[in-house]
Order: C-alpha cells, then structure tokens, then sequence
C-alpha cells in the first residue's frame, strides 16, 4: 500500500469579462501550505472477483452520470453497465483519430514534450473501430478512478501500471486483450485500436467489480445558467509552447482546431476524425467546454510530467457563447471534482457532451471573437 501527500497549490486570478491568462502565475502562488493543502490519499490493492449483479428497473428519471443527458429506456436496460476509459493518441502519426467523436466525455491531458493525449470514457455509447490507443500516464487514474473505470491502454513505462493498480484502478492492456489489434496502414506505435464493445465482453469475463448501479454524476447538471454571462466566441487554450486548441462556437456547438509542433503554419488547422473505411470524416466537437486548472510535476517513480488533480484550483466553463468562472476542489482521487462560481455557489453544467481540459496552471486561457 502506497501513501501519496498530495500538495496542493492555490492560484486563483480574477480576470476581465473578456480575456484572461495564467502566464504569470507563478508570483500568486501561495508561499504558506496549511493543512486543507495537504491530502493524504490512501491506496489500496485492485480486486478482481466475479461479482453478483442485482436486479435493476428501469427508472425513466435517471439521466448519464457523464453527459447529464436522459438515456433511453433500452439504454436503461442494458444497466449495470461499467464506464471504459481509453487512452488515445495525439501525435501527428495518430491524426485523423477514429472513435473519439463517439466518446460520452473526453479528458485532454498534458504529456511530455508539452504536447497532450486524450481519455475517451465510454458508458452510454460506443465505438467499433477506437483508436490510436497508447499508453497510460500518472494523472489517468486519478481522473477515471471516481468512475470506477477500467483503464484501456497499449502499455506503461516500467512500474507505472502496479502503481495505477495500487490507486485502486484497474487496467487493460495490449498483451492482455486479444480484441485490440493494428492496422498495417499505420506504423507502430500510432496503428493500436479496439472495438469498444468487444474490450467491454472482455473486462466484464475478468469481474472487475465496478460501482453499482453506477458512477456518481462527473459535475451537477442542470439547465440554470442565470449566473454565466456572454462573451467571446473564441476560446484559445495553451497547454504550452508546442499546443494550443482553439474552439471556435458553430450555433450552439463548438469546433476544434489545433497548433501545435507539428503544424506548417501559425494558422489554426482542424482537428477532423475519419471512419473506418476512410469514406466519412468530420470535426472534433463538443457542447461544453470544462477547463481544470492544476499544478504541474514530475511524478516519482518515472519522471513524466502529470498534473495534480486533488485540491483545488481554477475552473472555467464554457457553453453556448458563456462563461463562468471559479474554483474546482477535491479531497480524494474517489470523488468526482466540485466546481463553485466566484461566489461560493455551485456550478451548474448544462447536459450535453464536456471536453475536459487538464491545464497545467502555466498554461493561458483567451477569449475572444
């Protein structure tokens, strides 16, 4: 059992209605660490036993922990049913993706070289032909575990995955899964992809127990956005020097666009996905846009860079051409993050599809039109 003191770092900017940045964070953070800073989080070792399934009706009030969103009764049905988490690939060898437009909820999370990988959650939905997938990194299960998902990854740098099964999470790797496979127009390590489904009928035969009849809800939902106020419809993240995203608002929708290292000009370029046979693509979208603020370090045991997610720190939400701005807290790896406005009130995310950027508090938020 591993005990991990988490040190939390509290950087909170008040900002014009109109653009903001962290770029100089770092002279407010908070030199003193009392003991709200400090949070132990007790691990403990993964189980796998076979688990008795209860009986479960059909409730027509119940909506998707992940979008908010009511789920139909066939839907319904198929409860209880186990979140999947997959880590997809976002190098240059790896665009188009596939399958990553399906998922319920997307995570956008910084790796090394300052660029970012995806972790598409999957309950009410699915995919086919998923991929590329990759490997896990140190920030993954502490953004999975409140769900308690299984981890879908091609592999780990060494000791990285007995320590994500020590967290409490469990994993699925390559080697382990004979429903993933890879495909010849692709080189390694850009060419791994699943059926989500197939992954699912494996990882329900291990029983792994997971939480029933299901995840608590990722954020309050609800449709009362009387506190967001207007503004731009241009929404410009950098994670660093090599990415930024651009999320331009389409109607109520917003599209994606990218530059980063790999880009041939300073001009935003659209991140698109395509099918399996090549013959349909589109745009990455989202409804609502979720962007969680955290203090970036090197994890331990293996160097990479990962971001602190237990504590709190800046949130800003975006939908719908509005705003609102706060603060995110969690005490544990267990609990799904709590967004409150600046005035102390919780943060209602309307239903709908959320892509969830971790940003390292370095990193700039600008909005504009």
């Amino acid at each position: 059992m591993k005990r991990y003191a988490l040190i939390t770092t509290i950087i909170f900017v008040l900002v014009s209605c109109s653009s903001f940045s962290t770029d100089e964070t770092d002279e407010n953070i908070v030199d003193s660490v009392n003991e709200e800073s400090v949070n132990e989080v007790t691990t403990t070792t993964v189980a796998s036993p076979s688990q008795t399934i209860p009986e479960y009706q059909f409730d027509i009030d119940k909506m998707s922990p992940l979008t908010g969103k009511y789920i139909s009764q066939e839907q319904w049905l198929l409860r209880p049913r186990r979140v999947i988490s997959f880590k997809i690939d976002n190098n240059i060898n790896a665009r188009p993706q596939s399958g990553l437009e399906m998922a319920d909820l997307v995570y956008e999370v910084l790796v090394e070289g300052g660029m970012t990988r995806f972790l598409a959650l999957f309950l009410d939905s699915s995919s086919d032909y998923l991929g590329p997938i990759r490997s896990a990194r140190p920030t993954d299960p502490t953004l999975v575990k409140p769900f308690s998902s299984t981890l879908v990854v091609s592999g780990a740098t060494e000791g990285l995955i007995p320590s994500i099964r020590e967290l409490g999470v469990n994993v699925l790797e390559e080697q382990n899964s004979p429903t993933m496979f890879r495909i010849a127009s692709r080189n390694a390590p850009h060419n791994l992809y699943a059926d989500t489904e197939l992954v699912r009928n494996i990882i329900d035969s291990k029983g792994y127990i997971f939480l029933q009849p299901g995840p608590p809800p990722i954020f309050e939902f609800g449709y009362d956005q009387s506190n967001w106020y207007i503004d731009g419809s241009k929404i410009t993240i950098k994670y660093s020097d090599q990415t930024t995203v651009i999320w331009k608002l389409d109607g109520t929708i917003y599209n994606r666009f990218v530059i980063d290292s790999y880009s041939n000009s300073d001009d935003p370029e659209a991140h698109n996905w395509i099918s399996q046979d090549g013959f349909t693509s589109g745009i990455f979208t989202t409804e609502t846009i979720v962007v969680i603020q955290g203090v970036q370090y090197r994890d331990e045991a293996t160097t990479l860079p990962s971001i602190l997610t237990v504590g709190l720190g800046p949130v800003y939400v975006f939908n719908n051409g509005q705003m609102l701005e706060g603060t995110w807290r969690r005490s544990d790896i267990d609990d799904p993050f709590e967004l409150y406005d600046t005035y102390g009130e919780p943060i209602i995310i309307p239903p709908g599809k959320q892509w969830i950027h971790v940003l390292p508090l370095e990193g700039s938020i600008t909005v504009s039109n």
